[in-house]
């Protein structure tokens, strides 16, 4: 976590005060620049991680995917506390944007949901998928913000900036709908059976027999209450992008056009 935290923060120092320099395209926003660019290094990785062991680990057959413990998880899990712990602060000073209380709320969490599943050992198998796999989409989105927010950026790589859009369209459907769906109900089976099939003690469900640590109630119900709102939001998301795809296709440029004001 340290070490994310850390590594985060240098880059982000060095980014923008190269950013920061007379010439640079980022120069009317170095921060926000050095943010976008900094962010992306651990959700590549965390990406990375989440689809080598999701779709080609052959030990996750047979984990446990309530209470089973994997190192990979654990990793993942702990990198993601680590670049929230980063972007949160940062996103506050930067301001913008970043600091919506929409976003903020958003890392808190994540951050929040990581450490429980860090501290509890509980539903790591699905941080495989629902903190590695579905952040594929996330880079992409960062570079379609940069190229909206410094428009002479986009104007030095148009057809990266095209790419970008459609890959992250692409990678947003794939990872944050269609497959979401499938990983999700297998998620509220688990949990549910966790809920309605274990011995309960003072509100508290223990581990197994032999594992007297306990997973409180409250954080089962929280993760099945965060997991619903985030489903809900991937929608809606959804709806916004199948609109711009839709502009695009009978050549409506006002919306483009609307993000070129606001940047």
């Amino acid at each position: 976590v340290i070490g994310v935290c850390g590594g985060m923060t240098i880059m982000y120092l060095i980014l923008r005060k190269v950013f920061s320099e007379r010439g640079s395209k980022f120069a009317r926003n170095p921060s926000l620049a050095a943010h976008g660019f900094t962010f992306c290094a651990p959700f590549i990785y965390l990406s990375s991680m989440g689809i080598r062991y999701w779709f080609f680990d052959d030990s996750l057959m047979t984990m446990d995917r309530t209470f089973g413990y994997h190192q990979g998880a654990e990793r993942i899990a702990l990198v993601m506390v680590g670049a929230q712990i980063f972007d949160i602060p940062s996103s506050l000073l930067i301001g913008g944007a970043l600091a919506s209380p929409t976003f903020i709320a958003h890392h808190i969490t994540v951050l929040w949901l990581a450490t429980q599943a860090i501290h509890y050992q509980f539903v790591l198998y699905y941080g495989f998928y629902f903190l590695g796999v579905i952040e594929l989409s996330t880079p992409l989105l960062a570079f379609v913000d940069m190229f909206r927010d410094f428009p002479k950026f986009a104007d030095m790589f148009p057809i990266t900036n095209e790419i970008c859009r459609v890959l992250f369209a692409i990678a947003f459907f794939s990872v944050r709908i269609f497959l979401w769906i499938p990983a999700s109900i297998c998620f509220w089976k688990d949990a549910l059976d966790v809920l309605f099939n274990f011995a309960t003690n003072a509100s508290k469900i223990p581990f197994s027999a032999e594992q007297p640590p306990t997973v409180p109630k409250y954080v089962i119900f929280f993760w099945l209450f965060v997991h619903a709102g985030l489903s809900s939001l991937q929608w809606y998301w959804a709806t916004k992008i199948l609109r711009a795809i839709y502009a695009m296709a009978i050549g409506d440029k006002s919306q483009r056009e609307n993000e070129a004001k606001g940047a």
